[in-house]
């Protein structure tokens, strides 16, 4: 007889129960933030869910523990759309380009999840964490002379110190922009991804016109 003991089947259920319960009530908590606002308070997100405050409660502890779970989904979510963009791009500048401009629509479409899943140090810090380690991955991929740079630190090379510059950048003009809705004279999310791409790769100097992405 094997001594290995055999999975309780009410168990692996139950966990697969609390699991899709937890996922379902962090896109609840997404929806309330999204129709009411970043200061949603807990009882208006356990309303919204049609549920109670002591059921999220049970799940996150608390609102911190809620909004960290948001955060995480959504930069999990944000993270793989980066990823299809980078892949589909014919070149290191166009991958920027197109990581750039997706990160800003994504922000956009709803500025109520993104500025509540950012509005604690912790979720802040999963966002400049996950996309700075995204692209230091795509940096080293690109020039592979920035992986083996030397460092005092492991996997803190010249590739990292980039990527945590450019997600800094990015996230200060993003949400600049993402701000001004409504604004007659706000630019498109293309024309600004354009500008930051050129800004990071290029310079200030760079010009506006050039090698700007074609448009079907």
């Amino acid at each position: 007889m094997s001594a290995t003991p055999i999975p309780d089947g009410r168990n692996t259920r139950w966990e697969a129960h609390r699991r899709q319960r937890r996922n379902d009530l962090i896109r609840s908590a997404r929806a309330a933030v999204h129709s009411i606002g970043p200061e949603v308070s807990m009882e208006e997100i356990a309303s919204h869910a049609g549920t109670s405050k002591s059921v999220f409660y049970r799940y996150f502890n608390d609102k911190q523990g809620l909004q960290q779970a948001v955060a995480q989904a959504s930069i999990d979510f944000m993270e793989t759309e980066l990823k299809k963009a980078g892949k589909s791009a014919p070149s290191a500048r166009d991958g920027l380009y197109t990581m750039v401009l997706v990160y800003l629509q994504l922000a956009n479409s709803s500025p109520n999840v993104y500025n509540f899943s950012t509005a604690i140090p912790t979720g802040m810090n999963i966002f400049r964490q996950n996309m700075a380690r995204f692209l230091q991955r795509a940096v080293e991929h690109v020039f592979p002379h920035y992986k083996n740079a030397d460092s005092t630190a492991a996997n803190k090379n010249l590739a990292y110190y980039w990527a945590v510059a450019a997600v800094g950048f990015v996230r200060a003009a993003g949400e600049e922009w993402i701000a001004e809705t409504g604004y007659p004279t706000r630019l498109s999310a293309e024309e600004l991804a354009h500008r930051i791409a050129n800004w990071l790769l290029v310079g200030l100097e760079s010009q506006s016109t050039e090698e700007h992405p074609q448009e079907d």
